[in-house]
């Protein structure tokens, strides 16, 4: 079970790049254990060759 897998894109964190060089995405939980809990990621999927950044 994914503890991300209930999140929504908020906004891009200007100024705040992940691994492969994307601005970092800023995104929010709604998972039962972190409702609320607010997080950064890199905006490729580590499916599609993104870097798996999470802060």
């Amino acid at each position: 079970m994914s503890s991300f897998s209930n999140s929504s894109m908020a906004s891009v964190d200007e100024g705040r790049y992940c691994r492969c060089g994307n601005e970092a995405l800023l995104k929010t939980s709604w998972t039962q254990l972190n409702p609320g809990h607010r997080f950064f990621t890199c905006r490729i999927s580590k499916k599609m060759g993104g870097c798996d950044y999470f802060l």
